[in-house]
């Protein structure tokens, strides 16, 4: 994201301020904050819904001005799970300013939705292998056309538009085309096209419809095991009734717990799952944002089956009951 920005931010001569979010992982959150101040630029931070989760369009329509060189906006909280309608934004942005330049952060979204960079209409994206089955230590990125002939770092012999500055990493992009090709077989189920990118779209459709049933079970439980909303002493933290709107993401706490422990107490039940605090410099920002203190991070993958929800449920019923 760093690259991105400071490729746009310091290749461009116009624009007096840039606009991203208060729920940004801080390598989006930052890069802007940081070009901002050695282009110097106003940096403007759109507050998040504290109902919702996410970052409101009419919100962020009130930080875009014709000045605004560029937006960046995330596809999705990693904490609350909320999905940004990012067309939408992109679309509404454009209407003020033709010419801005609109990026998103989709790590957390990567592995739940299709990410349709030219339908969205984004100069740039970016998403992490490590989200979705693949390896740690790569990440990939999108430009668009004119980013990439924007003046940045490269080899001199290289065409303008080549960014890779040394050696391939064969193994890496071996781990992301087995990837693809699984998300490709899981389509390949509901459809008979022998096109790869239908075939991917329609696998990623189909986890998409999974990851939102194991959400609603994870939520609302099953005659036999009550679900989070309604096991004593849990809290569900930025809840919406509307789930086409949510990854399966849930942030939660459990009362007379605090999440580190309670992040233990379910570890010594074979389950991890993740404490986001305001001590942390990575998380602080962001559930201030939200109006927490901090949350449980709750977050299967379509490859989890109704069992596994149930037991996570009974094991949440069990911790909660203990307090």
């Amino acid at each position: 994201m760093f690259h991105a920005v400071g490729t746009i931010m310091e290749g461009i001569d116009w624009g007096t301020n840039a606009v991203t979010s208060s729920l940004e992982h801080p390598s989006a959150h930052d890069a802007v904050e940081y070009y901002c101040n050695r282009t110097g630029r106003e940096f403007r931070v759109v507050p998040a819904n504290q109902t919702t989760g996410g970052i409101d369009a009419d919100e962020i329509m009130k930080y875009v001005d014709k000045d605004t060189c560029l937006l960046s906006i995330m596809a999705a909280s990693n904490i609350s799970g909320n999905i940004m309608d990012i067309k939408e934004i992109t679309r509404r942005a454009k209407e003020v300013n033709p010419e801005i330049y609109v990026i998103s952060d989709t790590v957390q979204h990567a592995p739940h939705a299709v990410i349709d960079v030219e339908d969205w209409g984004i100069d740039a994206a970016n998403f992490a292998p490590y989200k979705f089955f693949g390896v740690r230590g790569c990440g990939y990125a999108y430009v668009s056309d004119r980013v990439a002939s924007l003046p940045h770092r490269k080899l001199i012999h290289k065409p303008s538009d080549v960014w890779a500055l040394g050696t391939p990493t064969p193994g890496n992009f071996a781990a992301m085309m087995a990837v693809i090709d699984y998300v490709c077989d899981i389509g390949a189920h509901f459809s008979d096209s022998t096109d790869r990118r239908e075939l991917y779209v329609e696998g990623m459709h189909r986890i998409h419809l999974q990851e939102r049933a194991l959400l609603y079970r994870m939520l609302e439980g099953t005659e036999e095991v009550p679900g989070l909303r309604h096991i004593e002493n849990v809290e569900v933290y930025v809840d919406m009734e509307d789930l086409t709107w949510k990854d399966l993401i849930v942030a939660m706490g459990i009362k007379g717990i605090e999440y580190a422990d309670c992040a233990q107490k379910y570890l010594e039940h074979g389950v991890t799952i993740f404490e986001r605090l305001k001590s942390s410099p990575y998380s602080k920002r962001i559930v201030e944002a939200l109006g927490l203190e901090g949350a449980l991070r709750v977050s299967p993958l379509h490859c989890n089956g109704t069992d596994d929800i149930d037991k996570f449920l009974k094991i949440t019923k069990e911790i909660a009951e203990g307090v």
